[in-house]
């Protein structure tokens, strides 16, 4: 344990402090050697190194505590800790933590023989003390972000089932109200000229009927989306069941799949499946493309998926973040991953997501 009179080497301990790097190149090192999916993440990354810095931190300010105030080893216990700065932006951009366990698990083989050789615990009731200190600090900080997770992603799920529903609502307004609108004019101009000019009324009358069968038409293909989901049959499945329905005979469509899309599990499906169609569906609705290519790959730790057209293209930094792109977007964050548009006039566009499958998920 620390001395009293080494106490105020640790008081006040600067924000970058050798420790501190020494930990950092020490995580890096482990999770690559530990073949963790996180080495990969640089987000991910800097918040796991900036939480093992705080805990070093805690560990230390608790026992130059214990060690100024003589109070008994087993006295004090890290306190609950405070996410720091950014640390809700980074669970926010899908940091897993509780796929992270494993971790928090090499952090805290990482920090042990560092905190020991730092602290120089004077026999081994103290250095089983820091090593409490710094199983509290890492777990607790493992569960408050898994908690963290688990509350943002059924509010992001909600915000996109309300954005799906004003979608919608939109829908049925601009293009149902506004056909049935123009129908019932027809009907009352049809009224109108039925004696003075009976074929104008009776084009009247047929304008109005071709109206309602297409507000009809809009309200089955609204119903049939409602109740639309991936199902058993899989994504691919749902893919082309949706492309055949609402795609132009003109348009050359492929769909390329690779791996086991049917051992995904069915929020990763579902959601991938929205994706694909918003995609597809802009471009479609607003490319006017002679071809549309869909692809999804299915690896043992990752999910691809792309909608390429040949269309009309745009240039990406002058576009509103409309047609549903805000929507793509927050699902592929749903998913821990990220989704990418690369388009140029006269050239088409690609849409692109990447999102990890977790251990759990397989």
């Amino acid at each position: 344990m620390i001395r009293a009179a080494d106490a105020d080497s640790y008081r006040g301990l600067p924000t970058v402090h050798p420790v501190h790097e020494e930990i950092c190149r020490a995580i890096r090192h482990a999770l690559r050697e530990d073949g963790n999916d996180l080495a990969a993440r640089p987000d991910a990354i800097d918040e796991l190194t900036a939480q093992a810095c705080a805990v070093f931190d805690e560990v230390v300010a608790v026992v130059t505590r214990d060690a100024t105030s003589g109070a008994s080893p087993g006295a004090a216990a890290v306190g609950d800790p405070a996410v720091p700065p950014g640390a809700g932006d980074q669970l926010r951009r899908g940091l897993d933590w509780a796929h992270s366990l494993r971790a928090g698990t090499a952090l805290f083989e990482v920090m042990l023989p560092i905190a020991l050789r730092e602290l120089s615990p004077a026999d081994e009731t103290a250095a089983a003390r820091v090593s409490v200190l710094l199983h509290q600090a890492v777990l607790a900080r493992v569960v408050r972000g898994s908690l963290a997770r688990m509350t943002a992603l059924p509010d992001r799920a909600l915000a996109l089932r309300q954005d799906e529903r004003r979608h919608i609502a939109r829908e049925l307004h601009d293009r149902v109200l506004h056909e049935i609108g123009l129908a019932l004019q027809g009907i009352d101009m049809h009224q109108y000229h039925a004696e003075s000019s009976p074929a104008l009324a009776r084009a009247k009358l047929n304008r109005a009927a071709g109206l309602l069968r297409q507000a009809v038409y809009t309200l089955q293909h609204f119903t049939t989306e409602l109740r639309r989901s991936v199902g058993e049959g899989g994504l691919e499945r749902a893919l082309r069941s949706y492309l055949d329905t609402h795609a132009d005979p003109a348009v050359d469509i492929t769909v390329r799949t690779s791996g086991d899309l049917l051992a995904l599990p069915p929020y990763v499906s579902e959601e991938a499946y929205l994706i694909l169609r918003e995609a597809a569906r802009n471009a479609l609705r607003h490319a006017a493309p002679s071809r549309l290519d869909l692809t999804v790959e299915v690896t043992d730790g990752t999910l691809y998926a792309a909608v390429t057209d040949d269309g009309c293209g745009f240039l990406v930094g002058a576009t509103p973040g409309g047609n549903g792109l805000s929507s793509m977007r927050e699902r592929a964050k749903v998913l821990g991953g990220e989704l990418t548009l690369s388009s140029a006039p006269e050239v088409g566009t690609v849409v692109e997501v990447r999102a990890p499958l977790w251990e759990r998920d397989l």
